[in-house]
């Protein structure tokens, strides 16, 4: 079972707050209602990317391919695309600070070959955080859990690369509270249930996307208004992806994305709450 972090608003509240993730979208469904409930209340709250989400705004198909015949121009409209999705995004959590942490160093193109950033220098990367969280500053630090989620080798580079950025960091610099986001089994397996029901013998998402059941996991339970917001940023990425009823989301042919899968899971869960597993102390 999840424990309660009853002080986490009181952490949060006017203090700075460093989210960290591998693509445009991932601060939405990893913490969005955490971002935006922190903004609301007067927290400092900054959004970093370490890809501008080329494979979510493109494809991953058309984003790999883009990359490997090195067509520039290409990758930098999907940038441009990716970029405007996060920018939405960001604007519905209330969210004023974000951008690109090495704009145009790591791609996003949806798998673990060259160029990707999972594919990328895990000193290289990790110096990059280390160097933002050295410029923020901020008192709480978010980002993915060991698992990246879905699986995902771009978020569990990141998570990687966070764990290695703070092993560097000093004293004086690193953040209070580290978290990863994270999604619990039990809601994982009914949200697979009722999407189940929509798409019967269907692929659901991906095998990556498990869920957790450690004893650490920690509920960060916000005002309706966070979980609203967190579904309005959903839209940015895909018309409907936070507001539609499932029912209109889920294709006609199988199979069904991990977004929608994700959107299932934080319906089960209640959009205001979300999960997350201490990274250090």
């Amino acid at each position: 079972m999840a424990g309660t972090f009853a002080d986490l608003g009181a952490l949060v509240t006017g203090r700075k707050v460093l989210g960290v993730f591998a693509h445009p979208d991932d601060e939405t469904f990893f913490g969005g209602a955490t971002f935006a409930a922190c903004a609301a209340a007067g927290g400092d709250v900054r959004l970093a990317t370490l890809t501008a989400g080329e494979a979510g705004a493109i494809g991953a198909g058309p984003a790999r391919g883009a990359l490997d015949r090195s067509d520039h121009d290409a990758l930098e409209a999907a940038a441009v695309a990716g970029l405007s999705r996060y920018a939405s995004a960001c604007g519905a959590l209330g969210v004023r600070r974000f951008g690109v942490v090495v704009p145009g160093r790591w791609r996003d193109v949806g798998d673990a070959g060259p160029g990707s950033l999972a594919a990328g220098d895990l000193a290289e990367i990790a110096d990059a955080v280390r160097r933002l969280v050295t410029d923020d500053r901020p008192d709480v630090l978010v980002t993915v859990g060991v698992d990246g989620v879905t699986g995902h080798p771009d978020h569990v580079r990141v998570h990687e690369a966070v764990q290695r950025a703070l092993d560097l960091l000093g004293r004086t610099d690193t953040p209070a509270l580290t978290l990863g986001g994270c999604v619990r089994s039990d809601d994982v397996a009914t949200a697979r249930e009722r999407l189940a029901g929509l798409v019967p013998g269907g692929e659901l998402g991906t095998t990556g996307i498990v869920g957790t059941s450690a004893d650490d996991v920690v509920a960060a339970g916000w005002p309706p208004e966070a979980g609203a917001a967190k579904l309005a940023a959903l839209d940015a990425y895909a018309p409907g992806l936070g507001t539609a009823p499932l029912t209109d989301l889920v294709p006609d042919r199988p199979p069904v994305g991990d977004g929608i899968l994700l959107r299932a899971i934080a319906e089960v869960a209640g959009p205001p709450c979300e999960y997350f597993r201490p990274l250090r102390p």
